[in-house]
């Protein structure tokens, strides 16, 4: 039988946009290159400025070329599409294989050069998805700054105190969600992380999860914080979310919060190496129900449990696999989110999110933070 010959695979993009290149080539810049991997080879395109860092950086076996090395004119030496396609044609590569997120005009300039481009239905560099333990250290890291900056943000909140009107102030001053974020940016800042499009969100706009927040913070409401720092080193990611309310909790919503802390350990329980996505995505879903919460979609919007379990963490925040209704199983050393939640347009949201490192018989927490609601 004959061994299918492996593709010629490109990545274009920096590291933020393409984490495949800082993957495969551990080089990390705010400018667009261009990678090229064919069996062991990896041949990395850069500008010429920055050429000696990426030969001092990238990691070994990576040969580091220039756009003036591979033959390209004056005229278009700015141009990333013309990189993509003399890198191509120079190893002499019949096909590439690319992403579904790459550029069309990277895939027209290679197509210029008589080179077949195939757009890969699946990932690309399926083995991020299992992490060593030097991925998992430098996640914990950013887990702990998280952890940090959750901590100043709930020790903030707690000093708070609500006016005649419930708006909750620290001394003369109202505390909104924007003082309580500039805060968490403060703390992750300490910690080599930023924090972009952290939540701090109070009230009936936190059924939206993914509303960041603003305006002034009230007593007796939920309060949403999601904080996922990535550290501005090594890139990778960590991802916390905490739900408190200022104050006596009202009835309904302490009852929505036992119910996803509930969730979160039986799915939780469900965590290991060999069951599917779906095994544990399940187990929250019937925890849920089982307490009488299930999901619909009225006028106002969707009600109930109305997201996936959780996420892969790595060098993205939101990565392979995902903890929803899927058949694809856990593996060892899978970085996940296990991030279970409630939401209702007329209250608000309530969720709680750790991240999680899967092991054969389980999982193993990577920093642990303050679970109470009540502040």
């Amino acid at each position: 039988m004959k061994r299918k010959l492996e593709l010629a695979k490109m990545f274009v993009g920096t590291a933020d946009s393409c984490a495949d290149i800082q993957y495969l080539c551990g080089f990390r810049t705010p400018d667009p290159v261009v990678l090229l991997v064919h069996g062991r080879k990896k041949v990395l395109v850069v500008c010429s400025m920055e050429v000696v860092r990426a030969a001092r950086e990238a990691a070994r076996g990576t040969e580091v070329t220039t756009p003036e090395a591979l033959g390209i004119s004056k005229a278009r030496i700015r141009r990333v599409s013309e990189w993509a396609g003399a890198v191509a044609a120079q190893m002499g590569v019949r096909t590439i294989e690319v992403s579904g997120l790459c550029p069309v005009g990277i895939v027209r300039a290679v197509e210029k050069k008589g080179i077949r481009v195939k757009v890969a239905a699946t990932p690309l560099v399926p083995q991020r998805q299992v992490k060593t333990e030097a991925e998992i250290a430098k996640i914990r890291q950013s887990q702990h700054a998280a952890v940090a900056a959750m901590r100043a943000a709930r020790e903030l909140i707690g000093k708070s105190r609500p006016d005649s009107r419930g708006i909750l102030r620290i001394g003369r001053s109202i505390l909104t969600s924007e003082r309580v974020r500039s805060l968490i940016l403060r703390v992750l800042l300490d910690h080599h992380c930023t924090g972009k499009g952290t939540i701090v969100g109070c009230g009936r706009n936190t059924a939206d999860p993914h509303w960041e927040g603003s305006g002034p913070l009230r007593a007796g409401e939920p309060i949403v914080m999601d904080i996922f720092p990535q550290n501005m080193q090594h890139g990778y990611w960590g991802d916390l979310t905490r739900t408190v309310v200022r104050g006596a909790v009202p009835q309904e919503l302490m009852g929505q919060y036992r119910a996803v802390c509930a969730a979160q350990r039986a799915a939780l329980k469900a965590v290991r190496a060999g069951v599917t996505a779906a095994t544990v995505h399940n187990a929250a879903v019937r925890e849920l129900e089982h307490r009488g919460y299930t999901t619909s979609h009225g006028k106002k919007g969707p009600s109930g449990f109305i997201h996936s379990t959780g996420h892969g963490v790595g060098l993205e925040i939101h990565e392979a696999p995902l903890v929803a209704a899927t058949p694809a199983r856990l593996r060892k050393g899978n970085v996940i989110t296990i991030e279970p939640g409630l939401y209702y347009p007329d209250t608000g949201g309530i969720r709680m999110e750790d991240t999680v490192a899967v092991t054969d018989t389980g999982w193993r927490h990577l920093a642990r933070c303050e679970t109470a609601l009540e502040l």
